[in-house]
């Protein structure tokens, strides 16, 4: 059973949210809930395909994903690959479903449950990647967990996340606020690459993703129940006119 949120109504501590996705039902319909409409979707492709493209420039022989869930992400990744991927999440629900979904795909993986802010691995890894973990967590402990994988990244190793767009996202949840249940910090550019700067890290691009939120969003409302390739053909048309994103892919490199 999930714990209830603090007293403003959202997960925002790290045991709230560790134990918010300590749950059978939330592992097992995690993709599918979240990332299989096409609106999701092209969320997912974007965070592959930049994975996969360090995947190629890097050849990295020991990659950390971070809280892979039900192994979204690494299900499209293990094979692109040879070297070994290590997963560390705190949540056994999570471990067995990505183990699940991972054999079904005939990829591998090491999976470790451990908590992120003192990870029960030694490093040096040559890539880091975590999506929709950091993004939950006030300044603090943001700063804890960039220092955590700062110590188990070798010098010159490159780690990827997601950071929500201020700008974009702060007048949608103003607006809607029930509809947000995970506390998110909104950032700016700049407090990301300063944050970073002084967890030892060094920004080296900073993607956006889900550009024009709201044109997307009405997509899928309106357009996707009746046809989703069309609904992501023109999401897709969309995306590619630029504008604030919702948030962005940010990659940067240990010093």
């Amino acid at each position: 059973m999930n714990p209830a949120p603090s007293g403003d109504g959202m997960y925002r501590r790290p045991d709230e949210i560790r134990d918010a996705y300590r749950d059978d039902g939330v592992a097992r319909d995690y993709v599918a809930g979240r990332f299989r409409e096409p609106l999701g979707a092209l969320l997912h492709d974007r965070q592959v395909n930049t994975v996969r493209r360090l995947l190629a420039e890097l050849a990295p022989q020991r990659v950390l994903e971070l809280a892979p869930g039900p192994a979204r992400l690494t299900t499209d990744l293990a094979g692109h690959f040879s070297g070994r991927i290590v997963a560390v999440d705190a949540s056994f629900q999570m471990l067995s479903e990505a183990r699940r979904r991972l054999t079904a795909s005939g990829g591998r993986a090491n999976f470790v449950q451990g908590d992120a802010f003192q990870l029960p691995i030694r490093g040096p890894f040559d890539l880091a990647y975590s999506f929709r973990l950091i993004r939950h967590f006030a300044d603090g402990d943001r700063i804890r967990l960039y220092r955590e994988l700062h110590r188990v990244i070798r010098p010159g190793g490159v780690l990827v996340f997601d950071a929500v767009n201020a700008v974009v996202s702060a007048p949608l949840r103003a607006a809607s606020p029930d509809a947000y249940k995970h506390y998110d910090a909104l950032l700016h550019p700049a407090q990301v690459e300063q944050e970073l700067r002084d967890a030892g890290f060094e920004v080296t691009g900073l993607d956006g993703v889900q550009h024009r939120y709201g044109m997307q969003s009405a997509l899928q409302i309106y357009l996707a129940p009746r046809s989703r390739p069309l609904a992501r053909v023109l999401m897709e048309a969309v995306e590619n006119t630029g504008g604030e994103p919702l948030e962005w892919i940010v990659t940067c490199r240990r010093r």
